[in-house]
């Protein structure tokens, strides 16, 4: 049975080599304006399972993604790390000389600092998605704009890549996460538990939660705060640590984080992810 898929943005997205790489070639992939219509295709139904980008290893966390798993009841249930180039891609014809505007997502732009500090002539305008900016520099046939995205995003559209591989970081890695509206039982070892919390405003507090998993030897794998909207300097942890929601020393450190957070959301047990290397292919 064909699943479908759903990811933001184009064909040729980092977030679609992700799902491609996650899945196979075999799925109905179906593309999305934005990170909140992933979620709501999944929550409706829809389609069975979303892709999202939640954390880049140069630009930091995707916060918009982590305020909509907090709001949203679905359910991580996998993840996989891909390997980001980002190349400057422009219409047949154009060279790098031509170029005075690129577009992109924000993200790509956090990436490539470097090549924007060599070229600083150069305007950004941020576009929602790295391969949509390549479908406009395309229809609008611009002739002195380009757009930053990845090969495959060059190939869909066949397009002229003027330089390639010009993030900062050359071991530029985006961690993504798999979405489904039900938790799935982990397929394979090692894995790692996700959750979110809040706590009373009271000394020693944050302490008293993290306590919780190293009196048991649980490796903490990521914490982050984020402001709860509306409620002035208050936080949300998000937290990951190792090992299934349903192991004994894992169990019980959950309960008695919950009695000592005045907010507690467990937001999926899913098989630690791989790092995978897109393969970009005509297509």
């Amino acid at each position: 049975m064909i699943v479908k898929v759903a990811f933001p943005g184009e064909r040729g997205s980092f977030t679609e080599l992700a799902a491609i790489e996650y899945f196979g070639e075999s799925e109905k992939y179906v593309c999305v304006p934005d990170f909140s219509d992933v979620f709501e295709r999944v929550s409706s139904g829809a389609c069975k399972y979303g892709v999202v980008p939640i954390e880049n290893s140069s630009a930091g966390s995707i916060h918009q993604n982590y305020d909509s798993l907090l709001e949203s009841n679905l359910h991580i249930t996998g993840e996989i790390m891909l390997r980001i180039g980002q190349c400057v891609i422009a219409n047949n014809g154009v060279k790098k000389k031509d170029v005075q505007t690129i577009y992109s997502h924000s993200a790509a732009f956090s990436q490539c600092k470097g090549y924007f500090r060599k070229n600083p002539a150069l305007q950004k305008v941020q576009i929602p998605n790295t391969a949509l900016a390549v479908k406009k520099v395309k229809d609008e046939k611009l002739k002195n704009a380009a757009a930053i995205a990845s090969m495959q995003a060059a190939i869909d559209f066949e397009m002229n890549v003027i330089a390639e591989n010009i993030e900062d970081n050359k071991w530029n890695t985006t961690r993504f996460i798999i979405l489904g509206r039900k938790p799935e039982r982990p397929a394979f070892t090692p894995v790692k538990t996700s959750v979110v919390f809040s706590m009373q405003n009271i000394p020693g507090a944050l302490f008293k939660c993290l306590a919780v998993f190293a009196l048991r030897d649980i490796d903490l794998i990521k914490i982050e705060s984020r402001p709860v909207h509306g409620k002035g300097f208050k936080y949300l942890f998000y937290l990951d640590f190792a090992g299934d929601i349903n192991d004994p020393a894992q169990k019980n450190a959950v309960n008695n984080l919950q009695e000592i957070t005045s907010f507690y959301k467990h937001l999926g047990s899913y098989s630690c992810g791989r790092l995978a290397y897109p393969k970009y292919r005509k297509r």
